[in-house]
């Protein structure tokens, strides 16, 4: 697209799970036209030599809707997977008129993780959740942003999403929960707003939420917002490790289970999925299934690698 003040400003509105991906297309030559600009709905067409992919983020055209709802919907992903005889936590939807069944699976897998059914980033995660009371009041945060909620085993393990390209490796990032560092001064409170503060600069997807889940995950934790750690001490604020909530990352590509990848790569071949993180928790026993995502955020420090490998795939005749 022409280089005018006015695409200039558009594209300075958008994010990095955008840009990462456009950035590498226009210096490849790719045309980039933006369909909606909105940073929150950006989508985006790359065109080139008579060849024209859609895109919202890193989803494009080329997954069908029908295969896109079946795994953005964590409980029919889920069943889907439990039908593929992949590992997979314990699952059950919350029914209002069944809640015993939920304080049912409650008692035998607590602690319990509370999510919505279609959201990302973090958005209406309770993990940690033991009592009943805890319970209700994770399904009326989850209900803050959609309806159908589900219930899930909490699995160990550490937590590694695989991203494949047209079903070869592309990266592997290990994720962390959010954390602070003492500085013998300042309480927990005031290194998350000090942390946070910071990287609003920098990503501001990427701060730590002070909010009721995050002062219950620190009690949960044995921690205090008022208490003050010592030069140095890093503490766990958080019991997600979802990057929109707070969490780091490191690139890992080189340290993935051979039984990740093999499961990685069956999801993407028998799916149809030309790009595809598959989440897992991972311990010595073996490798867990937690979420499948075809429209995943591309962004650093994996993201420059993965949209190459991308547009690689989409545009082979730009590759270098």
């Amino acid at each position: 697209m022409r280089n005018t003040p006015e695409t200039r400003a558009l594209f300075k509105a958008l994010t990095p799970y955008t840009t990462t991906l456009t950035d590498e297309a226009l210096r490849r030559g790719i045309r980039v036209t933006l369909v909606n600009p909105d940073p929150d709905l950006p989508v985006f067409d790359l065109s080139r030599g008579g060849r024209s992919v859609r895109c919202f983020n890193a989803l494009t055209d080329r997954v069908g809707a029908a295969t896109y709802n079946l795994v953005n919907n964590k409980r029919a992903g889920h069943a889907w997977l439990s039908r593929a005889r992949i590992p997979v936590p314990a699952q059950l939807p919350y029914d209002d008129a069944h809640t015993e069944a939920a304080l049912d699976f409650l008692r035998r897998h607590a602690p319990v993780v509370v999510k919505p059914c279609s959201q990302w980033g973090g958005h209406g995660v309770s993990m940690g959740v033991r009592t009943p009371e805890e319970l209700h009041a994770a399904v009326r945060f989850a209900r803050r942003y959609e309806r159908d909620v589900i219930l899930e085993e909490t699995v160990p393990g550490e937590d590694l999403r695989v991203i494949l390209v047209g079903g070869e490796l592309a990266a592997a990032i290990r994720r962390h929960p959010a954390s602070v560092t003492g500085d013998g001064r300042r309480t927990v409170l005031q290194l998350i707003r000090r942390r946070n503060a910071q990287r609003r600069k920098d990503d501001p997807s990427n701060v730590i939420p002070w909010n009721a889940e995050t002062r219950r995950n620190l009690t949960e934790l044995g921690r205090s917002p008022d208490e003050v750690p010592a030069p140095g001490e890093r503490v766990r604020v958080r019991l997600t490790n979802n990057y929109h909530t707070g969490g780091t990352v490191d690139v890992v590509t080189d340290q993935v289970p051979p039984r990740a990848l093999a499961l990685a790569q069956r999801i993407a071949r028998e799916l149809s999925l030309p790009l595809v993180g598959v989440d897992f928790l991972v311990d010595r026993r073996r490798c867990t299934v937690i979420e499948v995502s075809p429209d995943m955020a591309i962004s650093p420090p994996e993201g420059e690698t993965v949209a190459r490998r991308f547009l690689d795939y989409l545009f082979p005749d730009t590759a270098p």
